[in-house]
């Protein structure tokens, strides 16, 4: 059983890792869930600013009641892409490069 790390400091919340707590949550519902405006959590993901010490104390609060690990990592062949627009663009893209030509086109 793997155990949850503490999320005390502000250096431990990085723009992946708030990401990844949102999960499929919009911005704005995370937003709401953690008492913070919208486009702190856009400056937060973005890597313009960091939670402060009470901001950082309750995505601490929230990671502890969703079991929320630290040190996740990617497994497999996966890329984590962040936005999804510029996500399905790399991909579309990535898609193209590998089809293979047919002969009659």
């Amino acid at each position: 059983m793997r155990m949850l790390k503490k999320f005390t400091s502000r250096e431990s919340w990085t723009p992946e890792r708030i990401r990844h707590l949102r999960g499929k949550r919009t911005q704005e519902q995370f937003a709401t869930l953690i008492r913070v405006p919208k486009n702190t959590v856009w400056r937060w993901e973005a890597g313009y600013s960091r939670p402060d010490a009470e901001r950082a104390r309750r995505l601490a609060v929230l990671a502890k009641r969703e079991k929320f690990l630290r040190d996740w990592r990617l497994a497999g062949s996966a890329v984590l892409l962040g936005d999804i627009e510029e996500g399905s663009k790399i991909l579309a893209k990535q898609f193209k490069l590998r089809m293979p030509r047919s002969r009659n086109a």
